[in-house]
């Protein structure tokens, strides 16, 4: 199948009409990323868009608004963009920092909508709290794609690192490393999190069905970040003598509870995996205090995000012509002390 950098070098270098490209994208990312009838994904309409309402002499303009850029994950998809919006004329990139609040979001998405942004790509703090936004964006023909944190409102698209899919892989390493036993704790995301459910549900659907020596003891809110994970961590390492794995359902938070496990004095019993694959993570699986976590490099996923929105921006496909919402998978890599070194300084984010 043509990959989307393919596509993109293609439809930029002039070898591709537009109303080729509108369909090409959409069978990359806006069919779930599988090769099906683009019938079923671009109907006329979308294509008459296409060649009727490119304008190459106008500015786009692209927002992004993520939780919060004092993040690593959301940091690193910036750099991404804005790599892209160097190299390509006539596009302007801002970025919006939603503060970890998502009534700031909200603010925000209402003053980028006043603008008449062209795209807004949007990692939502509250699937259902960032809906009424999303919707009124694309009623103002403003087209939304999401990153990881996904709404409840159909939109245009999302570019996600794997969701369920990775806490099964974690849930596999995990037992490995156990040997099928052992008593296991959640660091969890918030409960509007979509990612971050997902990433639960993954991990608790394996335990459940094939590792029943595995006994889930507890799952706590650690709100993404280390600190507050360090704290839970430090108060259940107290009630309990004899926890086996933690789960940090992103790296921030596995980190969080590496560090409350190395001051008791009990890192070396308990193993340890994250999820995202951020470099602080990488360096501590090479340093032996977490055991894994699931890698995604960040900084494409961010450049895919804005290939997705230079696309709707430039053919002009209104993003209720869409029927369905697309979906862009980045891969994941399973990282160990086995692997880690394999990805390269340049990849770490």
């Amino acid at each position: 199948m043509l990959k989307f950098d393919d596509l993109i070098g293609k439809f930029r270098q002039g070898r591709m009409s537009r109303r080729h490209f509108v369909t090409g994208a959409a069978m990359f990312g806006l069919s779930a990323a599988v090769a099906g009838n683009v019938a079923d994904v671009v109907n006329p309409r979308v294509a008459r868009a296409a060649d009727e309402k490119f304008n190459p002499k106008k500015l786009y303009k692209i927002a992004f608004v993520p939780t919060a850029l004092a993040h690593s994950v959301p940091a690193a998809w910036s750099k991404g963009m804005e790599r892209e919006a160097k190299d390509l004329e006539g596009f302007q990139y801002t970025v919006e920092d939603g503060q970890w609040k998502a009534e700031v979001q909200i603010e925000k998405m209402e003053n980028l909508i006043n603008q008449k942004v062209d795209c807004i790509i949007l990692q939502a703090q509250d699937a259902a709290a960032l809906s009424p936004s999303v919707m009124e964006a694309e009623d103002a023909g403003i087209p939304v794609v999401s990153l990881n944190l996904d709404t409840v409102a159909k939109h245009a698209g999302i570019v996600t690192m794997v969701t369920r899919e990775s806490g099964k892989l974690i849930a596999d390493g995990m037992a490995k490393q156990l040997g099928g036993k052992g008593k296991i704790v959640i660091l969890q995301s918030p409960p509007g999190a979509s990612i971050g459910v997902d990433r639960e549900a993954g991990f608790r659907e394996v335990l459940k069905a094939q590792y029943p020596g595995m006994e889930i003891i507890a799952a706590q809110n650690a709100q993404w970040q280390q600190d507050p994970a360090m704290s839970i961590m430090q108060g259940l390492l107290q009630a309990n003598k004899d926890i086996n794995g933690v789960y940090g359902i992103n790296d921030s938070m596995a980190m969080g509870a590496a560090l409350a496990a190395e001051a008791a004095g009990r890192l070396k019993d308990i193993v340890i995996w994250g999820n995202d694959g951020e470099k602080a993570a990488l360096t501590n699986i090479e340093k032996g205090k977490l055991a894994g976590t699931i890698y995604t490099n960040c900084f494409a996923q961010g450049a895919a995000a804005f290939h997705l929105a230079e696309f709707l921006c430039t053919t002009g496909v209104n993003p209720k012509d869409l029927p369905y919402e697309g979906v862009i998978k980045i891969a994941p890599l399973v990282v160990t002390k086995d692997n880690v070194a394999t990805i390269a300084e340049p990849d770490r984010w």
